[in-house]
């Protein structure tokens, strides 16, 4: 989790203008679905090789994006 404040900013009131920290904040919360980061695919390739998934199954995982799962551990991802 990372916390940002305005106050501590060292460009504040330069670049407030031009500032990407709304930006993220937009993105994150309006997408809950992402694709798997390689680690995630590797894990889900590994499951279908092992003939626990199926490969329709593994082909429509994606990861969620869970905002009070990042709160508890420090990232906010969930495969689903």
């Amino acid at each position: 989790m990372m916390a940002v404040e305005c106050h501590t900013c060292p460009v504040r009131e330069l670049h407030c203008d031009d500032c990407m920290v709304p930006v993220l904040l937009s993105i994150a919360g309006s997408r809950t679905e992402t694709s798997l980061d390689p680690l995630e695919r590797a894990a889900v390739t590994r499951l279908v090789r092992a003939g626990l998934v199926d490969a329709a199954t593994a082909s429509a995982a994606r990861a969620r994006l869970d905002p009070e799962e990042a709160g508890r551990t420090g990232h906010g991802r969930a495969v689903g």
